[in-house]
């Protein structure tokens, strides 16, 4: 790659990560494409030459951040110095904390049944986001710490069930006190259930 194509990609980098930004913070129909180009400063020109649309700028924006987490999961999961436990804390609590830090009507552009959106969603799903979990159960297996009667489907059921809760009832989630307090019970119910006990045989 020479000067002008690393150029070209850093600009492009810039635009993707002040897209995703402020989309997330301020919801889609609110951010316009006159905003992104001066957050980012470059010219609205230069936006459509590189993506074309809003709606596709939008789309390369959330594939962005999706493999920008993905790095970032699969060095946690990888990482031989963290237990399952620290691992699954650390994934539930930076869920929360995206979940919470996004608007709600980007939240539910994420969910909705946009095609292209979709599409990613559930490729993403079974090429990465699953094969990768799934590896970080059956470390828990072989630590001990999940029951080898239990399936990667059904943990990951489990976490589903959570993040849906959390985008159905924000309103749980008043002050940073309020959120810490939730994580802490659902790390604690995920882990121990609802019996609480902490000793494992």
């Amino acid at each position: 790659m020479n000067g002008f194509e690393r150029r070209t990609e850093l600009k492009k980098k810039k635009i993707l990560n002040t897209a995703f930004e402020l989309f997330s913070k301020y919801g889609v129909q609110k951010v316009s494409i006159q905003e992104i180009a001066k957050s980012a400063q470059v010219s609205q020109v230069t936006i459509y030459n590189y993506f074309g649309s809003k709606d596709q700028l939008l789309l390369e924006a959330i594939k962005s951040y999706g493999f920008e987490r993905l790095t970032t999961f699969q060095e946690l999961i990888d990482d031989s110095s963290l237990t399952f436990e620290e691992k699954i804390r650390h994934i539930i609590t930076s869920k929360t904390t995206d979940m919470l830090d996004f608007d709600l009507d980007f939240v539910q552009t994420l969910m909705s049944n946009q095609p292209e959106i979709k599409e990613f969603a559930n490729e993403f799903a079974q090429n990465h986001s699953i094969p990768l979990f799934m590896k970080l159960v059956e470390q828990g297996k072989e630590e001990g710490v999940v029951s080898p009667s239990l399936s990667a489907n059904m943990i990951m059921f489990y976490i589903n069930m959570y993040n849906q809760t959390m985008r159905n009832n924000r309103e749980f989630f008043q002050d940073k006190q309020s959120t810490q307090q939730f994580t802490e019970e659902m790390l604690q119910l995920f882990f121990y259930g609802i019996s609480g006990k902490q000793n494992r045989e």
